[in-house]
């Protein structure tokens, strides 16, 4: 690809917006679980506050990916794949990997060591492993997944515009997590193909969507009525499927399949909301998208360090399920501003190169 000059920067404040939005609804939903588990000892996805929370939150990352390949073609793009590597390594790696050294250092147990040149090869070693997984926080596992969308972009942009063949196999691939489901890891150290296909999936919807965009916009437009109502029936059909606890078929997960569907809806329709309010997008919206990255890093260690704070509230099951509405809340508030106060002291101490460090 070649680089073009750019007379001036891109900025979308809608998808600015609806960043923002995503990153809220990220961390609500992780609230909800740390508050419910705080009150009863274990994630139990049959109960009521569980499954509505799942229901709306659960693969809200998917709206992450959108945004990316939306951005890659809308804005990216016409910079060139050097400027584009070099921003995702100084951006996105490089405060993955220092999130990821601290978090290791803060977690790993050195009792288990008998002696220094011991507990630094066995640092070494856990955090080699927490970066190739995403496991130095429940929350990271996302950051591996999100390197192989930027490493595949230069094969998706080849598909996407090179002939009718190749455009048939693109559109293939934003549909194949209709028949590939993610499969959730939450202890073991591993990557699964399928979730890789699952978020390259929703990736390349953003792609298709960032090219040409005013068009698309129209059509998403012209067509929110029936968007609007597949949401609504994926959201009762998912109801359905966790009351009925119906899940699997053979090796496909029908809830991730409707996932999928209901989350590429919500995205389309949020995205028409915020660009209807033109400029006037919601200001207090504005640092938590400039932040978003930074929160997603941090907020899983503050969240369940701070929950425990919070019993007052989840622990009164008297008002259930109120006390973990209000727990959840607060949560997710406290959690989204001490984050952000982290990143205030590192844009003070390093300026700048803050962004290389803590990702903002």
């Amino acid at each position: 690809m070649k680089e073009t000059k750019i007379k001036s920067p891109v900025f979308l404040g809608y998808l600015h917006s609806f960043r923002a939005l995503a990153i809220l609804k990220i961390v609500l939903g992780h609230a909800v679980a740390a508050a419910f588990i705080a009150a009863y000892g274990v994630f139990n996805d049959v109960a009521p506050i569980i499954m509505v929370s799942e229901i709306f939150y659960h693969d809200s990352t998917i709206y992450f990916a959108i945004i990316s390949g939306l951005l890659f073609s809308r804005v990216l793009k016409p910079k060139g794949y050097n400027k584009f590597y070099i921003s995702k390594f100084k951006n996105i790696v490089l405060p993955y990997i220092f999130v990821t050294l601290v978090l290791t250092f803060i977690k790993i147990k050195f009792d288990d060591v008998s002696n220094f040149q011991e507990g630094i090869s066995y640092y070494a070693s856990k955090v080699f492993k927490n970066i190739i997984f995403g496991k130095a926080n429940f929350a990271l596992w996302y950051i591996p997944v999100l390197i192989v969308l930027y490493i595949v972009t230069p094969v998706l942009e080849f598909l996407q515009k090179t002939n009718t063949l190749t455009k048939v196999f693109f559109f293939f691939i934003m549909i194949i997590p209709l028949f590939v489901s993610r499969i959730q890891v939450l202890t073991e150290y591993t990557l699964k193909i399928e979730t890789m296909l699952y978020f390259i999936g929703a990736y390349a919807v953003g792609m298709y969507l960032g090219s040409d965009l005013e068009r698309k916009l129209q059509l998403i437009k012209r067509y929110k009525y029936a968007i609007i109502t597949a949401v609504v029936i994926c959201t009762i059909i998912l109801f359905y499927f966790y009351n009925n606890k119906i899940n699997m078929v053979g090796k496909v997960s029908l809830r991730e399949s409707v996932f999928y569907i209901q989350k590429i809806g919500l995205a389309l329709v949020f995205i028409m909301l915020f660009k209807r309010l033109g400029g006037r997008q919601p200001k207090w919206l504005v640092p938590i998208a400039r932040d978003s990255f930074s929160i997603y890093f941090i907020h899983g260690t503050v969240l369940y360090a701070i929950s425990h704070f919070f019993m007052f509230i989840v622990g009164a099951k008297a008002i259930a399920p109120l006390n973990i509405v209000l727990g959840a809340f607060l949560l997710m508030v406290v959690s989204i501003s001490i984050s952000m106060i982290i990143v205030y002291l590192f844009k003070k101490v390093f300026g700048k190169k803050s962004r290389m460090i803590i990702g903002s």
